[in-house]
């Protein structure tokens, strides 16, 4: 048992290590209220940020639940090298894509630009959120790396938060342990030792 935890806080750590920082944020409203040029003008850049995915994710002015899908949040910034390599990953990667575009409801959250998010999860009551205040809403890693990956339920509680960047062999085994909903009536702590075990295995097969 303590060697199963001491892999599970390697894996862990070394998740956060294949991360950036949140260091040098660059906001286009920064210190100014949020006007309608602005928003738009974000919105724009925002999409740039996955250009060549607009067929996984999803335009984030609205971020939704859904019966039977997860939503993910992948927050992301500007000049982050791995929210770089994690976009080629899911380009170059048929399989990445079919199972984020059947099973997901993927949205990648540029935080060096401010907008406005308007949130509908099932069996809660509407917001709106500006993307600082999204990213302090889910994310509680330390430092807040980018990539930050955030599951949601329909209902729009987190299962399971991943800092940093995962290889595109163990990224798919946590898709995979997602889609197969084994997460459901398990506690945060059961739910993290069964992905890195998921994870562990798909190490080991490389």
């Amino acid at each position: 048992m303590n060697k199963l935890w001491m892999l599970c806080a390697i894996i862990y750590a070394m998740m956060i290590s294949f991360g950036c920082n949140d260091d040098n944020e660059v906001r286009i409203s920064q210190g100014a209220a949020l006007n309608e040029k602005h928003i738009e003008q974000a919105e724009n850049l925002d999409k740039e940020s996955y250009a060549g995915l607009e067929d996984v994710f999803l335009d984030t002015k609205t971020i939704q639940g859904q019966e039977g899908k997860i939503t993910l949040l992948i927050f992301g910034k500007n000049h982050c090298t791995y929210c770089d390599k994690l976009k080629d990953d899911i380009k170059n990667n048929t399989s990445l894509k079919s199972i984020l575009q059947s099973h997901f409801l993927p949205y990648y959250i540029n935080i060096s630009y401010t907008k406005n998010h308007h949130l509908q999860f099932q069996n809660a009551p509407e917001s709106t959120l500006s993307t600082s205040t999204l990213i302090e809403t889910y994310v509680k890693s330390p430092m807040r790396p980018t990539p930050t990956l955030i599951f949601l339920t329909p209902t729009g509680e987190v299962i399971y938060e991943l800092p940093g960047y995962l290889p595109s062999k163990e990224l798919s085994a946590l898709l995979k342990y997602m889609q197969s909903q084994k997460w459901k009536g398990k506690d945060k702590d059961t739910i993290s030792l069964e992905i890195n075990e998921s994870l562990r295995n798909a190490f080991i097969d490389l």
